[in-house]
């Protein structure tokens, strides 16, 4: 059994957090063959001070962000 593993602040609805294991466990399982119902996914959740990029801690996650709606189109 695969196992996907994401981790993210805070702050995404669930309709976000079903498309993107519906997406993610798409593209894992056409690209891997391994049939989607055999891919475990997790997702962790955070505060933003617990994310770093560049050296500098993320602020809390922020509803509409236009990368999100791109992101939630494509996987679809």
């Amino acid at each position: 059994m695969s196992m996907i593993s994401c981790d993210m602040r805070y702050g995404r609805s669930d309709e976000q957090k079903r498309a993107l294991s519906a997406g993610l466990l798409r593209v894992v399982s056409e690209a891997t063959g391994e049939p989607a119902n055999n891919i475990f996914f997790v997702i962790r959740e955070g505060r933003g001070i617990n994310f770093v990029e560049h050296g500098q801690h993320l602020p809390e996650f922020v509803e509409g962000n236009a990368n999100d709606k791109e992101l939630i189109a494509r996987l679809k």
